[in-house]
Order: C-alpha cells, then sequence, then structure tokens
C-alpha cells in the first residue's frame, strides 16, 4: 500500500485500542463514537493485512502482528507529534495519562510524594496506578504501562527495558502491639517458635526469611517455620497482624505506615535474619525512552529521590 493512503488518524485510534483492548474505552478516551473506533480497525487491518485484535473469552486479544505493531507505533506516533508542533513540553498543559505498576509497598512509600508534585506542576496529568500483584515486567514489556517500580530485574533476555535507582529499603517485623514479644528484645531463637504470615504473589509458599532460620540451623525442611496464614496481596497483612499472633516480614517503610493508628509494632530483625537491602529502581521500556512525558517524569523522580 502506498503511504499517501495511510490515514493518521486510524493509527491514534488502533494505538489506544491495542492499549485498551476495550472498543467503548476506546472510544470514551479519544471522544469518539464507538462505530468510528470500529471503521478504524478494520481500516487498519486492510493496511497490516492481519486482524490485530481477536475475540476471546476474556475481550480482546492481540495478535502476535498486533503485539509487534504496538511496540512500534507509540514512539512512532509521539516522533510525530514532536515533529509537527516542535515545542518544548509543558506539563502545565498535559493532559495525557501516565501510567506506573509497582506493588502496593513501593507504591505506598514512593508516590505520594511525586503525586503531589504533580498536582502541583502538572494538574491536568492523570496518574494510572496498578497495583494488582503480578509478573513486574509482562505489562511493560507489553506497552500496557509507561513504569514500573520494582525491586526485580527483568527478564534477561529482555534488551529494551531501561533502568534508574530510585532507593534502597530494608524490613521490619510487623506484629500485634499485644504479641508477646512486642516489647523484648527479639532473638531468632524466639522468632522461630513464633507464627508468621506468608504474602505470597506467585504461589511461593516458603517464608521470606525461612532461609535465614535454616542457615542458623534453627529449622529445616522436616521442621520449617509455621506459616499459618498465606495472602496473595500486602493489603490485608496489618490488619491480620493486628488481631492475631502471626508476624509478617514486611519492608520498612510498608510496615511503619501500618502501624499508624493500629495497635501494631514495626521491630528491627535481629541480625541473624536481616536480609541484605533492596534497590527499588524505575524501570521503563525503549518505546518510551524519547517520549517527553515519559523523560520529564523521570525528571520528577530524579529530583525527589536521586539528586
Amino acid at each position: 500500500m502506498n503511504l499517501c493512503q495511510i490515514d493518521i488518524s486510524h493509527l491514534i485510534v488502533l494505538k489506544h485500542l491495542l492499549e485498551r483492548k476495550h472498543v467503548s474505552n476506546t472510544a470514551q478516551a479519544l471522544s469518539i463514537s464507538q462505530p468510528s473506533v470500529s471503521r478504524s480497525l478494520q481500516k487498519c487491518r486492510a493496511l497490516f493485512k492481519d486482524e490485530l485484535l481477536v475475540r476471546s473469552s476474556h475481550g480482546y486479544e492481540l495478535t502476535p502482528k498486533a503485539e509487534s505493531v504496538k511496540t512500534e507505533i507509540s514512539s512512532m506516533l509521539a516522533s510525530l507529534e514532536r515533529l509537527v508542533h516542535d515545542q518544548e513540553f509543558d506539563p502545565k498543559t498535559c493532559q495525557k495519562s501516565l501510567k506506573v505498576f509497582g506493588l502496593v509497598p513501593q507504591v505506598n512509600w514512593l508516590l505520594p510524594k511525586v503525586f503531589q508534585h504533580l498536582r502541583e506542576y502538572a494538574p491536568l496529568l492523570t496518574l494510572e496506578l496498578d497495583t494488582v500483584p503480578k509478573r513486574h515486567f509482562d505489562a511493560l514489556i507489553a506497552g500496557d504501562v509507561h513504569f514500573v517500580l520494582s525491586t526485580q530485574q527483568p527478564p534477561s533476555s529482555e534488551q529494551n527495558i531501561y533502568r534508574s535507582f530510585i532507593a534502597s529499603r530494608d524490613y521490619r517485623l510487623l506484629m500485634s502491639a499485644d504479641h508477646p514479644l512486642a516489647e523484648q528484645e527479639l532473638t531468632p531463637e524466639k522468632l522461630v517458635e513464633c507464627q508468621f504470615g506468608q504474602i505470597s504473589l506467585h504461589g511461593d509458599r516458603n517464608l521470606s526469611i525461612e532461609k535465614r532460620f535454616r542457615d542458623l540451623g534453627l529449622t529445616d525442611r522436616n521442621k520449617p517455620v509455621s506459616t499459618p496464614l498465606m495472602l496473595t496481596n500486602f493489603n490485608v497483612a496489618p490488619a491480620m497482624a493486628e488481631h492475631s499472633d502471626v508476624i509478617f516480614h514486611l519492608p520498612t517503610p510498608f510496615a511503619e505506615e501500618a502501624c499508624i493508628n493500629r495497635n501494631l509494632v514495626a521491630c528491627p530483625v535481629p541480625e541473624g535474619l536481616r536480609s541484605p537491602y533492596q534497590d527499588v529502581y524505575l524501570y521503563w521500556h525503549k518505546r518510551y525512552h524519547n517520549d517527553e512525558l515519559c523523560m520529564w517524569f523521570r525528571e520528577v523522580i530524579r529530583q525527589l529521590y536521586i539528586s
């Protein structure tokens, strides 16, 4: 097909449609009708000679061709927009959405301060936060989010992900203020007899500090630490600890915040059980590396946490 026959408006619709996988949500985001979105999809199917989106039991799914197109189309349209407007990015007038994925401890710790900055300097910007536990980099690779906050490492095979260090964190033991050990000096020997709660985001049933107990010779495979409570996210851990004898091993900022207005204490981890400090990074994909909004957001993070 001759490039002169390509309507850029259809590509703009396609970009949003591939990100949202939903016709009505795309129509609402672009302030156009659903039939207009459907017509643009048909035009793009003819252009790329591919279905691009196919129906499934969970809605629309992207074809392999669509995944490839999605990787390039955002960068291409951003470059075209800069070329046409030829002006500096102005956060005060930016009306876009910025999507960030991170687990609750990282989001609660780092993003309130960032959002406060955004409200002052980019009041029309929408910040979309995804804290639902999942594989950390899938949404980033797929183009569903602009940034990821994580202590994990991306797949070694993925060469298109950049990162910037934000901060380091350690851990505390969160327990009820009425727990028998709440006012005692904690030791591995005392703690090994306690009940722990495990937050398992990916089905892992091993307690996060189980290996530390084992290294000290206090547990083995036949006698692990007791974990009568298994959770799939962080949100309910404070309430469960407050009303039981269960102890949680949690990132310090999250544990300390959980104690506010609750009958909880966040105790230092004994020397023998301490884990190394974990570094939290901001990750982004190559497709957004030169996007002006994303460049500005990275600078905000740098000013608030790195400088």
